[in-house]
């Protein structure tokens, strides 16, 4: 952090696209991860629409550019000087980094695209000091990238409606931890340990995965409402947890689609009678909603509250 310290500027703080995706421009946002699971669904990201954007982590940029899709922005957490150099060394300036203050160096030089910084926080009080002053309040990453990915998702941007894509969390086995490759030879598996996963398969994870998991669960309860939650990597998300709804990618990009349009509907119409038409219509006859949002104040007011604390 010491190093990249001169790259920095108030211009690129994470904290200048606050509330981006928020009320009038509302957007769904798709967190691609790496697992072996996104091999099956990349091609049904073609799908999307513009009321979609998508973060990647930075182990799935390359993958995804290779089947034709090209994520609005890339998260890079780590700062290893070995593999990460190997993920992020596109040629192309149309993507932008969301890159931590700890990430190589010599990555962020090489980035062609646009770069803003999620402040991380030193122990060191100075360098604390001097990090806020430049970039603001700090970012939890929460370990890896996607956690991180569904604060910026969430919380900065403002977004109610996450899609996870290739966060499974568990593998089968070593060589099919990622969807194009092996662990990199520095990801030593030392501990793993058996899981089953949200279809009953048994599987193995890892004890950082594990956490990864509890913590994504946790935020996305803490979230909801408003926050709607879709998991579509049939790992262990959603197993424990009724906030996390577990559907196949089609299935949630078409549900996601139809929501909007729905919203548009109710947007445009301008008389209360009207609305309360609409929203007899849509809302089903024995049970509450699970994909429509009704109370629109009660929605903006909890993401207003969570934005204070």
């Amino acid at each position: 952090m010491q190093e990249n310290f001169p790259r920095f500027n108030k211009s690129q703080s994470i904290w200048n696209l606050e509330w981006k995706y928020y009320k009038e421009n509302e957007k769904a946002i798709v967190l691609v991860g790496a697992s072996p699971r996104l091999s099956e669904d990349v091609n049904k990201l073609k799908e999307l629409d513009d009321n979609f954007r998508i973060i990647c982590a930075n182990s799935s940029l390359k993958f995804l550019l290779r089947h034709g899709i090209k994520p609005d922005y890339c998260i890079c957490i780590d700062s290893d000087h070995v593999d990460i150099p190997q993920h992020l060394d596109i040629d192309r300036d149309d993507i932008t980094l969301l890159a931590s203050t700890v990430v190589w160096g010599k990555v962020l030089d090489n980035w062609k695209g646009p770069i803003y910084y999620l402040p991380y926080y030193s122990d060191d009080k100075e360098l604390k000091l001097k990090v806020r002053r430049k970039l603001g309040k700090a970012v939890p990453s929460g370990g890896n990238s996607i956690t991180g990915a569904l604060y910026i998702a969430s919380i900065i941007f403002g977004s109610k409606t996450i899609i996870f894509v290739g966060n499974e969390y568990c593998f089968d086995k070593v060589k099919d931890y990622y969807a194009d490759k092996e662990t990199a030879k520095q990801e030593k598996m030392f501990t793993r340990y058996p899981i089953i996963d949200i279809n009953g398969k048994q599987r193995w994870i890892q004890p950082a995965h594990y956490i990864y998991a509890i913590w994504t669960e946790k935020i996305c309860g803490d979230l909801s409402p408003p926050g709607y939650f879709i998991d579509t990597s049939f790992g262990v998300l959603g197993k424990d947890n009724s906030v996390i709804h577990v559907m196949e990618l089609s299935e949630a990009i078409k549900k996601v689609k139809k929501a909007f349009i729905d919203a548009k509907r109710l947007n445009e119409t301008k008389s209360e009678i009207g609305r309360l038409k609409i929203l007899q219509e849509l809302r089903p006859k024995d049970e509450p909603s699970q994909v429509y949002r009704y109370n629109v104040s009660e929605h903006r007011e909890r993401i207003l509250q969570l934005a204070r604390s």
